[in-house]
């Protein structure tokens, strides 16, 4: 298995240094010695189509291998049945993304534990991630690995 380093979204340094495109970022981290990159959609998936391939174009051309991070809303672990569609259809949609652009990898946040305990949690999680799992691989989703994020924060699943 290859290791692989770099940054999540574009630093102030990237913008500092004149750039202005996302679609940048591949030359100017193969530049720093850099070979990862995480496409940042925290407030929502809002690439398009077009822009995601030509990214996914330089990144190969690059060898930078690309992630995607889902919207922060993203709670696997909320017990409320709307919320949780929603979660799932967060995640397709970034699954779509993900795969327009190559990218193997889909980061998500399991959410919050809302004044339970975190084995009621977890369950939840579990069960709304395999839900999840079982829609996009209908969808033609099954090689992109979702990946689980922990917060390290106390009121956070993880």
């Amino acid at each position: 298995m290859r290791v692989r380093f770099g940054p999540a979204g574009n630093s102030e340094s990237f913008y500092n240094a004149g750039h202005k495109s996302t679609l940048e970022a591949p030359a100017w981290l193969h530049g720093m010695g850099l070979d990862a990159y995480e496409y940042q959609c925290g407030r929502g998936v809002f690439i398009k189509k077009e822009t995601a391939v030509k990214l996914g174009s330089l990144a190969k051309e690059y060898d930078i291998g690309l992630s995607l991070h889902a919207p922060y809303f993203v709670s696997l672990a909320n017990p409320d049945e709307e919320i949780r569609k929603k979660t799932i259809g967060h995640i397709l949609k970034s699954c779509e993304a993900a795969a327009n652009m190559g990218a193997k990898r889909v980061i998500l946040h399991s959410g919050s534990l809302m004044k339970r305990t975190r084995a009621e949690a977890l369950e939840i999680a579990c069960e709304t991630l395999s839900l999840a799992i079982r829609e996009y691989d209908d969808k033609g989703f099954g090689d992109i690995t979702l990946c689980p994020e922990l917060m390290g924060v106390r009121n956070q699943l993880g």
